[in-house]
């Protein structure tokens, strides 16, 4: 009898494994935008400046884009590795209140490595639709991140802000166990091809495409990260009005990614990598020209729609040109990167300055160079000839 029940639990413990990537990776989109939304909350509790705040910012996504770089080879192992510094991370903020600095860096660094590990680990284990595996899975984080504000804004009426750290902590310590469910097998699975492209054109791909993945999550981070504080500033709006806009703002951004696919139809996908970038510059002007909350409201949809097909498009020619790299790494990491240091200059803007509109001109410049960059880039360097065709192609059975 025990025999049979040994032989059930193991052939649970697989069909338990996808449904618990996905709830992990939920609370690594609640873990990466918690921050930005109850930025007002610490910087009246700790005593912030801005550029104290941006900071924060600035260590969380620096050294989550370096916890990408960590995961190698063992992908079960790095994932355990990442929810637990996620874990220990955000119990020490709480415990640590002000002087947490050092908590946020082993909490960044655990996210990154948990968010890497997890959208590596589902596309191995989805040879043959790795690209629909991988938009649900992105669909669980985003959903996260839609419900952190909201969560967030709830909770924090009995609580102080970094007490949202220690309940995240204690919810994110069980996926540390997720090894437990996993077939070791999957490690074994092949990684791909990869292309046969020059290293200097390799170079000069990777160089590219790092700077658009960097530029992009730099915009989607300060804007999803300053919202909230340019909300109660901008609009004079409480806690729970800022949390709406930040709310929002993310729904926006979900919303466009299931309708990235309907607007292919109608746009070839540079002309929508273009029209992205230009709708993005619209969506911060209107913010940084917005004095009521119904502005404010409708400058985060803007820009949550705009922003929306951006990193599918940039993902799809990434693929296209490059197939699996064993360099890709790198344009993840700068990535991540981008969302530290956009998000950290923003708030060095608005405290030199004075003004957080003035700091918002940073992700605004952000859209205005990727357009710059989206315009000048007609070709494939590879081949010399546009990658229209192949880019739809590969956006639709990604999505």
């Amino acid at each position: 009898m025990s025999h049979a029940n040994h032989s059930a639990t193991k052939a649970l413990r697989p069909r338990l494994l996808q449904p618990l990537l996905h709830l992990g990776f939920a609370l690594t989109g609640v873990g990466a935008v918690l921050l930005g939304c109850i930025l007002p909350r610490l910087s009246a509790e700790w005593h912030l400046r801005d550029k104290d705040a941006g900071l924060l910012l600035l260590v969380q996504f620096a050294t989550a884009a370096s916890g990408a770089l960590l995961v190698r080879r063992n992908l079960w192992q790095a994932l355990a590795c990442g929810y637990a510094l996620f874990s220990a991370g955000s119990i020490s903020i709480f415990l640590l209140q002000s002087r947490a600095l050092p908590a946020f860096a082993a909490y960044g660094l655990g996210l990154g490595m948990a968010m890497t590990s997890t959208n590596m680990l589902v596309a191995r284990r989805n040879p043959h639709r790795k690209g629909a595996a991988l938009a649900i899975l992105n669909f669980s984080w985003s959903a996260g991140a839609v419900a952190c504000p909201l969560l967030a804004a709830q909770f924090l009426r009995h609580a102080r802000g970094s007490t949202a750290f220690g309940m995240l902590g204690l919810c994110v310590l069980p996926f540390a166990l997720l090894p437990f469910f996993a077939d070791q097998r999957v490690l074994d699975a092949p990684a791909g091809l990869e292309p046969s492209l020059g290293a200097l054109r390799e170079i000069r791909a990777i160089s590219y495409f790092a700077l658009l993945a960097f530029l992009y999550v730099g915009m989607e981070s300060a804007v999803g990260n300053w919202m909230s504080t340019f909300a109660t500033r901008a609009a004079s709006w409480s806690f729970s009005g800022s949390s709406l806009a930040v709310s929002v703002f993310w729904a926006a951004l979900l919303v466009g990614r299931l309708l990235t696919p309907a607007m292919l139809t109608i746009l070839p996908e540079r002309r929508l990598y273009r029209v992205s970038a230009a709708a993005t510059i619209g969506g911060i002007s209107l913010l940084l020209a917005a004095h009521s909350p119904q502005i404010v409201l409708a400058g985060s949809v803007l820009t949550g729609l705009a922003l929306a097909p951006l990193f599918p498009l940039i993902l799809s020619l990434f693929l296209a040109e490059m197939g699996e790299s064993r360099n890709a790494g790198w344009v993840f990491a700068t990535a991540g990167l981008g969302g530290a240091v956009l998000s950290w200059l923003t708030g060095t803007v608005s405290t030199d300055s004075g003004s957080l509109r003035i700091g918002m001109l940073v992700p605004a410049g952000a859209a205005l160079l990727m357009l710059v960059l989206i315009i000048r880039r007609r070709s494939n360097p590879a081949t010399g000839r546009t990658q229209e065709p192949i880019l739809q192609t590969t956006l639709a059975e990604k999505i």
